[in-house]
């Protein structure tokens, strides 16, 4: 039980043939440990296997087995190799001292022994023995047992449990954008923050429970002895709410919340590997479901949990592959009649020709991070692909949707300018599309970035207008060249006035903001015609064309009229 190597004193043996310098040895480390002696190799080894010691003060001359062979057997064998060794001998070559130290000991110690250098040695040594064993079994920030303590204390749990017939529940926390607070004020708050959710949660909890961080903003609680389950629900409410209260770092006000999964063994768990996973699994499914919440564990769930590895699992055989590819769908004035720009969109084909939607690929990548080294694969291939038309005589700008992940990764910016870089492609052919999302997260850094981008010439779109939440004082600062009016507003525009109507207050505050316009997803004749009488011109939908691959698309341009307008044309056509 590793509790133990906490709570017992540590265990000292001491290996010497001569009677006087084991009788002074122990007097002069009784007081530091529990001692244990032995006269010769051999009867070392016996005791060393009953009493598993900490520290070992070893004589080298001895007959028999001597202290370089017994070192060579104790750290043979896995049950005792952990002992820390300090040699203790009047032979003083350099030789010596040497073999001793690459047979595993650590220290040498010089006979005729002087006993405060014998007992400062010691000391020093098993204070980092149990310094070492801390830092294996506790956490370094917040001082809560980390998974391998956690894991013994739950096997102790489990095993009692199945003596009493009780239960045992596994708590899994993760707390809901942590991540923005590292990166909008600093790691050290993110620390505290961090060490503040460990106080409450340790303060929270009852003596006989384990509470543990998993590492990075995720925390877990073991409740053991647990009869009614119908009491459950209410701790884990409470819990979500202890968290969730202010906290003041540095006189500064911090809202955190944390999702929740629950595990609970026997009923859907048979022992601490399942149980894990099951919290694990309902936790993440509280985090899809939204901020603050808590999910159960269920069969269900597990279905859905496995599905999704495998994904992520062929996704990323699929980007080490290279069979992502990337579709483009042309924009068209309809007013001039005219190609006026492409959008890149990723696709995912399947070995059997058959293509993932990206409804089902997107999310999880933006979670486990392979957005970005897909999103750099998807800009750097736009870039090159508009290079190649460039060459063929088709002047046609395009546009590569970033996320909310890329956007705010350190590197972003020179992603872009080594694309741009790469390639070769002017930064006036590249327009960027974010979401109002991506401002509305930190909308002094995003301005930022923008203001870079601008700088080298890229253009930059607000993707999906009118869905999300968009300060007009802060969208007339930003350096934006296009607003792209969501999907949602022009497939009821028809039927629904109120549709209309939002679309025609956009065309006017884009006018108003010297901003071109685009309305997504036209699909009829008759929007297209409404979007025109509107004053929104430039469109991208089914009705013009639909996502194809490259060469399809150079097929398509080739037998499309008015596509080879100087660059100014293309862009003046937006607005």
């Amino acid at each position: 039980m590793i509790e133990a190597t906490f709570t017992a004193p540590p265990i000292i043996l001491i290996v010497d043939d001569q009677p006087s310098d084991l009788l002074v040895l122990s007097e002069a480390v009784q007081a530091l440990g529990e001692v244990h002696v032995a006269s010769n190799g051999h009867m070392a080894l016996e005791v060393a296997r009953q009493c598993r010691p900490d520290l070992i003060l070893l004589d080298i001359q001895m007959p028999g087995m001597d202290g370089f062979q017994l070192c060579r057997a104790i750290k043979a064998d896995p049950r005792l190799c952990d002992a820390a060794i300090l040699f203790v001998t009047a032979q003083t070559q350099a030789e010596n001292e040497i073999k001793a130290l690459e047979l595993g000991g650590i220290d040498f110690i010089e006979k005729p022994l002087n006993i405060p250098v014998v007992q400062v040695h010691v000391r020093a040594h098993l204070n980092l023995r149990q310094t070492a064993k801390r830092l294996a079994y506790y956490d370094e920030l917040t001082g809560l047992p980390n998974r391998s303590l956690l894991q013994d204390r739950a096997e102790q749990a489990l095993q009692k449990a199945q003596r009493d017939q009780s239960k045992v529940i596994l708590l899994m926390l993760d707390l809901d954008n942590f991540k923005s607070i590292n990166d909008s004020v600093n790691h050290q708050v993110g620390d505290a923050v961090l060490s503040e959710v460990a106080r409450r949660l340790t303060q929270f909890s009852r003596g006989i429970d384990t509470v543990s961080r998993r590492g990075g903003d995720e925390f877990v609680m073991l409740l053991s002895e647990v009869t009614r389950l119908d009491v459950i629900s209410d701790f884990v409410e409470r819990v979500l709410d202890v968290i969730a209260s202010p906290m003041y770092i540095e006189n500064k006000r911090y809202d955190v919340t944390a999702s929740a999964g629950v595990g609970v063994f026997p009923d859907d768990s048979e022992d601490f590997a399942s149980l894990y996973r099951h919290a694990d699994t309902a936790m993440y499914q509280a985090k899809k479901l939204g901020r603050n919440r808590y999910r159960f564990f269920s069969p269900g769930l597990e279905n859905i949990s496995r599905a999704r590895h495998l994904l992520e699992g062929h996704m990323r055989s699929a980007l080490e592959q290279g069979v992502f590819e990337v579709f483009y769908q042309a924009k068209y004035d309809a007013q001039q009649r005219t190609i006026c720009g492409m959008e890149a969109l990723i696709r995912w084909r399947k070995p059997d020709a058959t293509l993932v939607s990206p409804a089902e690929f997107i999310p999880l990548a933006e979670e486990t991070g392979l957005i970005i080294p897909i999103g750099r694969y998807v800009l750097i291939q736009a870039c090159k692909d508009t290079q190649r038309l460039l060459r063929m005589g088709l002047n046609v700008p395009v546009s590569v949707n970033i996320s909310a992940i890329q956007f705010r990764e350190e590197s972003f910016l020179d992603m872009v300018k080594d694309a741009l870089t790469q390639t070769g492609l002017a930064p006036s052919m590249l327009e960027l599309e974010i979401t109002e999302s991506v401002l509305a997260h930190d909308i002094h850094v995003a301005i930022n970035v923008l203001n870079e981008l601008k700088a080298m010439g890229v253009h930059i779109a607000i993707d999906d207008f009118g869905i999300g939440y968009s300060s007009l004082t802060y969208l007339k600062s930003l350096p934006i060249d296009v607003l792209k009016i969501d999907q949602s507003f022009v497939r009821d525009m028809l039927t629904d006035s109120s549709d209309a109507a939002i679309i025609e207050a956009i065309v006017h505050m884009g006018q108003a903001l010297g901003l071109a316009l685009i309305a997504e997803g036209v699909e009829e004749l008759e929007q297209s015609n409404k979007l025109l009488a509107l004053g929104c011109s430039v469109m991208q939908g089914y009705l013009y064309c639909r996502p194809m691959p490259f060469n399809a698309l150079c097929e398509f341009l080739n037998t499309t009229p008015s596509v080879n307008s100087p660059m100014t044309e293309n862009r003046a056509s937006h607005r």
